[in-house]
């Protein structure tokens, strides 16, 4: 009998657990970072603490390692490179359509600049990258519960330099959070082997 109410008391509390709210911070600026909270406790930060180099590294290894969107930036351009992210985060949206309706987005931040050294290049990617985000956009905000939205989509035609960049706070319980990580896990996958990263 005791071992039965020890049995129930574990599921009880594996239960009670999962059902915990957890925040996720999410930001791409280049590269993809993430930090999670439990009930305020921080748990996971993707982004790690800069360490002292060891003496006697060459140049070789000290090397930085190309982003993602850099790498797809050089293989597509840079309208090809936000059309591939964004393809992924509406394959991934649609995969979690149910599970988006059961978490609450705060403070989602987009900003893709476009910007070529030549003015007319500019211009038609600027025309590519609107068509392939505001679709996406539509298409998020019929299906998500977001609060507090900054887009910013603007060509410039003076820098020259591109940049893209998302943030977002993610509040959810933590078994739609294990239901989404395995969906995203899987459609990360299918990208990285669609794109050979």
């Amino acid at each position: 009998m005791t071992a039965l109410i020890f049995v129930a008391a574990v599921i009880v509390l594996i239960t009670a657990l999962l059902f915990l709210p957890i925040s996720a911070i999410l930001s791409f600026d280049g590269d993809f970072s993430v930090k999670i909270k439990l009930l305020g406790i921080k748990l996971f930060n993707s982004e790690t603490e800069p360490t002292k180099e060891p003496k006697g590294k060459t140049v070789k290894d000290t090397k930085k390692k190309e982003n993602t969107f850099s790498k797809l930036k050089g293989k597509y351009g840079f309208s090809g490179a936000v059309k591939e992210i964004l393809s992924f985060v509406r394959a991934v949206l649609e995969r979690l359509k149910k599970q988006l309706k059961k978490i609450m987005i705060r403070r989602l931040r987009v900003e893709i600049r476009v910007a070529s050294t030549d003015a007319a290049q500019t211009a038609e990617e600027y025309g590519a990258v609107c068509a392939a985000f505001y679709p996406w956009l539509s298409f998020f905000d019929n299906i998500a519960n977001v609060k507090m939205k900054q887009i910013n989509v603007t060509a410039d035609f003076d820098s020259g330099r591109p940049q893209f960049s998302f943030s977002a706070i993610v509040k959810l319980r933590i078994i739609n959070l294990l239901i989404m990580a395995f969906g995203v896990f899987s459609e990360y996958t299918k990208f990285k082997t669609r794109n050979e990263l």
